[in-house]
């Protein structure tokens, strides 16, 4: 953990997605299998996986969550941007916001620090500086570089600061719903040595 704050990892810190795969892979074959029912196992689990991908969106672009928490129009904008999955994380990171306390605010200009105390651990804080110019909320726990996912000492400055949706800022396009879309999008070709270059 101490190496890798600040670093994307988009939630995993141990070779765990990897070893998943292979346990899954392994489901599919057997040591007596010649070299054409290896290939047709392997087909079979790249078939099983795109399913399953398929089976995930449609969830994600057709069913909508129960919105549970208080902080609902966060919570209904974030159903609306990221993936089932993703939304789960999410959502965890709101129904935190209901454990802490706000230590303080300070105000420089038009940026503002607040800190934050989680109920029960009054000594271990969190600074989050807010510039409503750039949109721009960090905060020191750095879980938002290393998964991607706005915690929630984000979420309670949000909460405080009235919006009522993410920042675009926070909104990484690889959890979103249309990431597909996005990437399968052809690169723009300019004229010129731009152009070139691309």
């Amino acid at each position: 953990m101490a190496y890798l704050r600040g670093t994307f990892c988009a939630g995993y810190r141990t070779t765990s997605r990897c070893e998943g795969i292979n346990a899954f892979i392994k489901g599919f074959l057997k040591s007596t299998d010649s070299v054409l029912e290896l290939v047709h196992s392997l087909d079979q689990v790249v078939k099983d996986y795109r399913n399953n991908e398929v089976t995930a969106q449609f969830y994600s672009a057709y069913y909508t969550p129960v919105l549970t928490t208080s902080l609902d129009l966060i919570e209904l904008f974030a159903t609306k941007v990221n993936t089932r999955a993703v939304f789960r994380e999410v959502k965890k990171q709101i129904k935190g916001v209901a454990t802490l306390l706000i230590r303080g605010k300070e105000s420089i200009s038009m940026t503002s620090v607040y800190q934050f105390s989680k109920m029960g651990k009054p000594n271990k804080t969190h600074r989050v500086l807010y510039d409503p110019n750039e949109e721009k909320i960090e905060c020191e726990c750095s879980m938002w570089n290393s998964e991607g996912i706005p915690c929630s000492h984000i979420f309670c400055v949000m909460k405080f600061e009235g919006l009522e949706e993410i920042p675009a800022r926070l909104i990484l396009s690889r959890w979103c719903k249309d990431a597909k879309d996005r990437r399968s999008k052809p690169p723009q070709v300019t004229d010129g040595h731009r152009g070139r270059l691309l």
